[in-house]
């Protein structure tokens, strides 16, 4: 499977203006079809504090969120609404269930990986439960979190290359997905 978006995706945009590393942090909705469908907001929110000391920290969510602006607000982070703009702005994604971690993934950053106490190790349901979530650093503990965001920054080669085989998992082509589907469908008809 391909996806024509990757091929879209903005890649970092450094503003010499602005502190490096900037940190993005992402949290999913509450949906209540299985314990790993909803956030681990509740497990992460008392870490976003020391990580926004630390670094320059962005903000975003799921579309579903409407509590995360004002949230980050509060803890002096600011809130970018446009999954683009992340991926222009920052250095490193952490978040804890989205299809936007294997994004921001395919454009060669780091990610960092959210996991809660409810998300359950011992049910697969493929992708990020369990089958490609190597694809960033994993942290199960919020103590753990600043550690594995300067782990993820420094990316090295061995974290590269699992994130590499993980998206592997995700995506069969990574470049030109719309090209090769307009291919297939005309040798399809032909």
């Amino acid at each position: 499977m391909g996806s024509p978006r990757l091929d879209t995706l903005p890649h970092r945009q450094i503003d010499p203006t602005s502190p490096h590393p900037i940190v993005a942090v992402s949290f999913h909705w509450d949906a209540r079809t299985s314990p790993e469908a909803s956030s681990a907001f509740a497990w992460y929110r008392r870490i976003l504090a020391p990580l926004a000391q630390r670094y320059k920290v962005i903000g975003h969510g799921h579309p579903r969120r409407s509590d995360l602006a004002r949230v980050y607000r509060t803890l002096g982070i600011e809130y970018v609404r446009d999954f683009d703009e992340v991926c222009r702005r920052a250095d490193v994604y952490v978040c804890d269930n989205s299809s936007t971690l294997f994004e921001f993934a395919a454009t060669g950053r780091p990610v960092v990986v959210l996991n809660a106490p409810w998300y359950r190790k011992d049910v697969d349901h493929g992708l990020r439960f369990w089958d490609a979530a190597d694809v960033g650093v994993n942290v199960d503990d919020p103590a753990a979190t600043l550690p594995a965001v300067e782990c993820a920054l420094a990316d090295r080669e061995e974290q590269r290359e699992r994130r590499e085989r993980a998206l592997s998992i995700v995506y069969t082509y990574r470049r030109a997905a719309a090209r090769r589907a307009a291919e297939a469908i005309r040798e399809w008809a032909a």
